[in-house]
């Protein structure tokens, strides 16, 4: 199994021979330029080509490496460049690390040395390969295109949150619980010039206060019983991306001011520490709770609620939006149906139409999953 592909460039052939018998032998594919433009015309015909790294020296006629290096940089900015010279020195080296070279070897080196930095470089390109297929997975499987919906008022609420991805506004997401809060809260999220980074969500209400506060904020060692190691909180983790709280309306008002601070002033202080760390995140959140009632009963922070209030988006109840209820059956049948298809009869359809469903979309969705399991491949009936 290849390891890796490296390509080298150097006008020395012992160098260049060396370099082949040491990486072969631990599997790499090696390929060997005795010269910067041989390197460069390969790399022009070979576009689609993503060799893991370059070994490049510097000294060679003609054309030298660190002019080698700036078309490398210009032309192919990911391929990482480590730069070899047998005249090395500290002014030399610096510059080459300023050209955006990855790494400097001086020679000669040892073969260890030359393993663990091609092996960590390659281990790198790999996870970042991982990494950037995870997020085309992700942005593929929540196209803001494929969000099922017929009603004018679920239209509504989808136009504006793609209306203010594109800002850095707090958004605040008011309707029952199941409606597609969350929903609404992704279409921001992979519509922003966030989408790369992380869309994390938490529900205030599922959690204890103190349990709350460690999975937003984190929490050191030793802060309390059972505490054996850091913890990195959610604010931390979505930082660059999106924070989605859930059901804000339940956090107490002790966490509303921790919360506040974050929002005005980006930091926060893990529990148990008393260092501050910086974060940037943008923060969607949402509640079935009347808000500015909870503010008026002193039950919710008035400047709080204004920090998350910048943007309202109200996402109606099922049963106002009827025109949805044929398209979010069929649409959760397939995902259900083992064949990826499922029909349902006139008369379960009709059924479907007339209830008043107090749990939303999410009741909606398991009434479908059971059907689906019950019906046994066949139609889902009344």
């Amino acid at each position: 199994m290849r390891q890796g592909w490296v390509l080298v460039c150097d006008d020395e052939p012992e160098i260049r021979g060396f370099l082949e018998e040491m990486l072969g032998s631990r599997g790499y594919q090696v390929d060997s330029f005795e010269s910067g433009p041989a390197l460069l015309k390969m790399l022009q015909e070979e576009r689609d080509a993503q060799p893991d790294l370059v070994l490049l020296d510097v000294k060679m006629p003609g054309m030298d490496g660190m002019e080698v290096l700036r078309q490398v940089r210009s032309s192919w900015p990911r391929l990482p460049v480590v730069m070899m010279s047998a005249f090395a020195t500290v002014r030399g080296a610096v510059a080459a690390m300023k050209q955006g070279a990855h790494d400097y070897l001086i020679k000669p080196f040892f073969a260890d040395e030359l393993f663990n930095l091609v092996e960590k470089i390659v281990e790198r390109n790999r996870l970042e390969t991982e990494n950037r297929s995870l997020k085309a997975e992700i942005r593929r499987r929540f196209d803001p295109d494929q969000v099922v919906f017929a009603s004018p008022g679920f239209r509504q609420a989808f136009e504006l949150a793609r209306k203010v991805a594109p800002s850095e506004a707090s958004v605040l997401i008011m309707g029952e619980s199941g409606v597609g809060k969350e929903l609404v809260a992704s279409t921001i999220h992979y519509s922003s010039r966030r989408s790369d980074n992380r869309f994390l969500t938490i529900n205030c209400a599922a959690l204890t206060d103190t349990l709350l506060e460690s999975q937003l904020f984190g929490h050191v060692k030793g802060a309390f019983t059972g505490a054996v190691a850091n913890h990195r909180g959610l604010v931390e983790e979505a930082d660059g991306g999106t924070l989605f709280l859930d059901e804000i309306g339940d956090i107490s008002a002790a966490l509303q001011a921790k919360l506040l601070r974050v929002l005005q002033e980006k930091e926060f202080i893990p529990v148990g520490s008393t260092k501050v760390r910086k974060a940037d995140v943008r923060f969607v959140a949402a509640t079935n709770k009347d808000l500015e009632t909870e503010v008026r009963l002193g039950h919710f922070r008035e400047d709080l609620f204004y920090r998350l209030n910048v943007v309202t988006i109200q996402v109606p109840p099922l049963r106002e939006r009827r025109e949805d209820i044929p398209l979010l059956a069929q649409f959760f049948a397939r995902k259900y149906s083992p064949r990826g298809e499922q029909q349902i009869t006139p008369e379960a359809m009709t059924l479907l139409n007339s209830y008043h469903w107090p749990g939303n979309v999410r009741e909606l969705e398991n009434v479908i999953e059971m059907a689906t399991i019950l019906a046994d491949g066949g139609p889902l009936g009344a």
